[in-house]
């Protein structure tokens, strides 16, 4: 059996990486923003006004879209220079 190519085993990591970030995203959205039923911090939280007075939800779910292009193009580079396709 043939060793995995680096862009491939990149790959694999930068999509655990994700993977993380979205569970860890979740686990907030389910068990640190609600008490009784009611928005009390977590994610409902609002943000400083840098953030236009956003919930830390709205930001952190932008956050996560802008994370995954950004992985994916830097995984495109370096396939590309692994001398693999992307």
């Amino acid at each position: 059996m043939s060793q995995p190519a680096p862009a491939n085993r990149l790959g694999l990591v930068l999509f655990a990486l994700y993977c993380i970030a979205y569970a860890a995203f979740v686990l907030v959205a389910a068990f640190g923003t609600f008490d009784d039923g009611k928005a009390t911090g977590g994610l409902a939280r609002e943000t400083p006004s840098f953030f236009g007075g956003l919930s830390w939800g709205i930001v952190g779910g932008f956050g996560l879209i802008v994370g995954a292009f950004l992985l994916a193009l830097f995984y495109a580079a370096f396939a590309r220079h692994d001398g693999g396709e992307a």
